[in-house]
């Protein structure tokens, strides 16, 4: 009885939310019907004077994204019983993920922070847009699962899906590949799994099910490492030629080093010509430049040193001509984050090397 209550109450502030969108837009009128022939909380009429539009309405008081595709299905069964044109959920909220994923469904929705979108093709596209707010699901991330799982440790773990995407895990299996706990990679996989980024088979082992939209988050989602950079320059100009130094440099000195941004993309792209070499490094950049003779600069500089804040980025790396480079999911969140042209180089990336593997399924 209180969730029925509770419903209502959704479905009538739904109902006056999405009524005075479409009077701003003048000609509209809405008008809330009872279900006929399907279990559906509503079906909602939009009227104006070219015709009308039916549409079923489901009010839930929380989506996830996990439960996206199961009520998509029923929502379109609710569809073909009453006649309707389109269908809508009403949720006291909507993450970013759950509504991606709903729009990938083709279900539009209202939330009651103000996020509005009802689309009949050719004929009604109502947009509107809410509050924005740090946390709307209101979840506790202390217990089972990871805030922010592109951050620190829990990245190697996003690392190592991305980076082997057709492969299946299991959760120890990965744990040790990683070098992180038991507990932490099952809290990340929880927030992953939570989110529609991973799915799993009958022996609880985990492979990605939305790979690409799992990279793009972690690009939004990460810092750029290069912003603080140490900045040197050196006699040589060449890029490649530097690139090449440097690498032997490092490896006659047993540091653990890789090469990312443009100076790594040419070995994936080949029109993307650096001027500058940016390199992950597992020692203190000023004590290696003296080391190998480069002279601190300001600017103008012809190399960039990073020690990572976490040593993730040296797993999963690739050899390419003898130089040692990010892994190329890295290396696409890497070009994200940059500025001038690196995000096309990046997104050239992703359709060049990476959609095919993070777009296909694997068989569980």
């Amino acid at each position: 009885m209180v969730n029925e209550m509770r419903e209502r109450e959704l479905l009538d502030a739904g109902c006056r939310r999405l009524g005075d969108t479409l009077r701003e837009g003048g000609g509209f009128e809405l008008v809330q019907l009872a279900a006929r022939r399907s279990k559906a909380a509503a079906i909602w009429v939009i009227s104006s004077l070219t015709g009308e539009v039916r549409v079923v309405v489901e009010a839930k008081t929380a989506i996830w994204p996990r439960d996206v595709e199961r009520v998509a299905a029923q929502l379109r069964a609710y569809v073909a019983e009453e006649g309707a044109d389109r269908c809508l959920i009403v949720a006291p909220a909507l993450t970013q993920r759950t509504r991606e994923l709903l729009r990938r469904c083709d279900i539009d929705y209202l939330d009651l922070r103000g996020e509005v979108r009802v689309a009949i093709p050719g004929r009604l596209l109502v947009l509107a847009g809410g509050e924005k707010k740090r946390s709307p699901d209101g979840r506790s991330y202390s217990r089972n699962r990871i805030a922010n799982p592109f951050r620190g440790k829990a990245s190697r773990v996003v690392r190592a899906l991305l980076a082997e995407p057709a492969r299946w895990w299991g959760v120890i299996e990965l744990a040790e590949r990683v070098d992180v706990s038991a507990g932490l990679a099952v809290k990340t996989l929880k927030s992953l799994e939570d989110e529609a980024y991973v799915r799993r088979n009958e022996d609880r082992q985990v492979s990605l099910s939305d790979g690409e939209a799992l990279l793009r988050r972690w690009a939004d989602a990460a810092r750029n490492p290069f912003r603080d950079a140490a900045r040197f320059t050196s006699s040589i100009r060449d890029p490649d030629e530097l690139t090449a130094e440097l690498c032997k440099g490092l490896e006659r000195l047993g540091v653990a080093y890789a090469i990312t941004r443009l100076a790594a993309a040419r070995f994936v792209e080949p029109y993307a010509a650096a001027s500058v070499v940016d390199a992950y490094i597992d020692d203190d950049p000023d004590r290696l430049a003296a080391a190998l003779g480069y002279l601190p600069v300001e600017r103008g500089e012809s190399l960039r040193l990073v020690a990572p804040p976490d040593a993730g980025v040296f797993q999963f790396t690739e050899r390419r001509s003898g130089i040692t480079m990010v892994n190329p999911v890295q290396l696409y969140v890497d070009l994200k984050r940059a500025g001038g042209r690196e995000p096309d180089v990046a997104e050239r990336l992703i359709e060049r090397r990476l959609r095919e593997g993070l777009t296909s399924r694997s068989e569980p």
